[in-house]
């Protein structure tokens, strides 16, 4: 029989981003694994060194385990803990097939097998919130100290981006991480997990490809958008595994039969399901337009390495359409970007909406607003109070036969088009690391580009829900969209 490869922190966050990396890492074919980008392994290495310059400047003085051996590095790491020492950095885990290396290991006052100290894990993270694989990875770390120390750690926590410590106590998290613990550990006995794809599949997984030939070779309900997988579990359940099933399935004799099938949930995706088959837009509720005042749109370009923002561009829809762009050329430069950003908001006239797109905007402007000592800022609580998010009213008023409802795929659907050489934030990013590098006019005036269009992207979607979202309805092909002049 062949050996299980151990279970690790790291098969609990692939799994959580797409339940099928783990099993495509094990079993699946390498062809369909592509290679990680410029813009990944360019995060991979700034992410660990934002970790060592974390440990540099919160912890001092602490004791590196640089053995990359799991049994020689536990070795390592078993001596240091026997010993009490305040901070293990890259410590390694291990009791029978389970094997960790936390960021941190932190000795706590307390009874344990080493005396009266014990050990508990803290992990450092670019991230600003506490998020559930971390819980996750925290929490195995923690039940594998448990078996090595005899003390379960009742409290981890990670080291953010802002070098706060976010506190998290694990035990209130077990039994949502055994319910993982046990499909991983049928993944490592070679089950292969039900067709799911979601927009992380594609975003974080290399095996996108392998996911969605998956789903598609069975026409499986993981291609309807917005179907989580507790949704696709109850519905595979009750018989309702393809898309043609799901376009004809009954909403009320349905309800309520399986966990989360309420009567609008159901609805929802009998409507995704049909416009998927059928490939036709259904308008399910008339949009009504809430701009007041002066139209504006607004994109923000981010650098995620440096963790900083580079680039906030707006689309301004008055009587002359143009484009405004506060730039930071470096990452030191963020700073003098947002101050330019907080002097302009005065100027703007008293009625006024800012139109984008998904919830990144707002979570940056706070972000930046605590990073510089804003949070009070009268001006800028009243243009985040003027924010609409389109994605929102879009998904609330119009079914499109998509898989993902990114601005790009909605847009492009629609017959918008990204002229410029930048296609995509992920290619922003690689390029700003160029400019960065060489300084080249050119690449940062395609960074811009590609940030005019994203606005003015966001503006071609309010127009086309003002002008053929306004009845309930469907379009099917020919769109009359495409036909236009």
């Amino acid at each position: 029989m062949k050996t299980r490869t151990p279970l690790t922190a790291t098969d609990f966050y692939r799994y959580l981003q797409c339940p099928h990396w783990p099993y495509w890492e094990r079993f699946g074919n390498p062809k369909e694994r592509r290679p990680w980008t410029e813009l990944e392994e360019q995060c991979q290495a700034d992410g660990l060194e934002h970790e060592k310059q974390i440990v540099k400047k919160y912890f001092g003085e602490m004791h590196e385990v640089r053995v990359l051996s799991a049994e020689q590095g536990f070795e390592k790491t078993l001596k240091l803990m026997q010993e009490g020492v305040p901070i293990i950095y890259q410590g390694w885990l291990k009791d029978a097939d389970w094997v960790g290396r936390p960021d941190l290991l932190e000795r706590r006052e307390g009874k344990s097998i080493f005396g009266n100290w014990y050990y508990a894990p803290l992990d450092i993270k670019r991230a600003h919130e506490m998020k559930k694989e971390y819980m996750a990875q925290l929490t195995f770390y923690a039940l594998l100290l448990e078996r090595i120390q005899k003390r379960f750690p009742g409290e981890t926590a990670i080291i953010n981006a802002d070098g706060e410590r976010l506190p998290f106590a694990p035990d209130g998290f077990i039994k949502e991480f055994e319910g993982m613990r046990e499909a991983i550990e049928r993944i490592r006995d070679g089950e292969i997990p039900e067709p799911v794809y979601r927009k992380s599949c594609v975003d974080t997984s290399p095996w996108s490809d392998a996911c969605f030939r998956l789903a598609a070779e069975q026409n499986d309900i993981a291609l309807l958008f917005n179907v989580d997988v507790r949704k696709l579990k109850s519905l595979r359940s009750l018989g309702i595994k393809t898309v043609d099933d799901a376009a004809e399935l009954n909403p009320e004799s349905l309800e309520g039969q399986a966990l989360g099938l309420t009567l609008r949930g159901l609805s929802a995706i009998k409507r995704q399901a049909r416009s998927l088959r059928d490939q036709c837009v259904i308008i399910r509720d008339p949009f009504e337009d809430k701009t007041k005042g002066l139209e504006i749109h607004f994109d923000i370009e981010s650098h995620p390495p440096t963790d900083t923002d580079y680039l906030y561009g707006f689309w301004i829809k008055d009587t002359s359409p143009h484009y405004v762009a506060f730039v930071a050329e470096t990452p030191e430069e963020e700073e003098k970007m947002w101050k330019g950003f907080l002097a302009w908001l005065p100027t703007l006239p008293p009625e006024y909406t800012i139109y984008h797109y998904a919830n990144y905007e707002v979570g940056r402007l706070k972000i930046l607003a605590k990073r510089y000592g804003d949070g009070e800022n009268t001006w800028l609580a009243r243009f985040a109070s003027r924010m609409i998010d389109l994605k929102e009213g879009a998904r609330e008023h119009a079914v499109f036969p998509l898989y993902f409802y990114s601005l790009k795929q909605i847009c492009k659907f629609l017959g918008f088009s990204w002229t410029g050489d930048v296609q995509g934030g992920r290619e922003s990013v690689v390029a700003f690391e160029k400019w960065l590098e060489t300084k080249k006019r050119s690449v940062l005036e395609s960074i811009l580009q590609y940030n005019e269009e994203d606005v003015k992207a966001t503006a071609f979607l309010l127009e086309w829900l003002k002008t053929y979202a306004k009845e309930r309805k469907e379009y099917g092909k020919p769109y009359p969209w495409d036909l236009s002049p």
